[in-house]
């Protein structure tokens, strides 16, 4: 089980929104369990940081909390050189 901490943003509407907001509260960081790590290329990339609370494929049916009540995420990647994003499918996301 991997873990990170990270401030997770209740419903972003941007990607400018979640990193003003990840480096403003960092002291509020909760840990949560990666459950699946997603490499996107770039164009998925940035649409989800265009369009966070759009509903991805990639995203359906994950997210949640596993049995021992720990938040899971699932970790999006790309091969360019992007930030790591860690999304809850219930439209919560961090970076860093």
């Amino acid at each position: 089980m991997r873990t990170v901490k990270i401030y997770m943003v209740w419903k972003p509407s941007d990607i400018d929104e979640v990193m003003e907001l990840c480096q403003r509260y960092t002291a509020q960081a909760e840990e949560v369990v990666v459950a699946e790590t997603v490499e996107l290329p770039a164009v998925w990339y940035d649409a989800v940081c265009l369009f966070p609370l759009d509903d991805y494929i990639f995203l359906s049916g994950k997210g949640g909390y596993d049995d021992a009540n720990h938040r899971q995420v699932v970790e999006l990647k790309c091969a360019a050189d992007r930030h790591f994003m860690w999304i809850r499918p219930d439209r919560v996301t961090a970076v860093k």
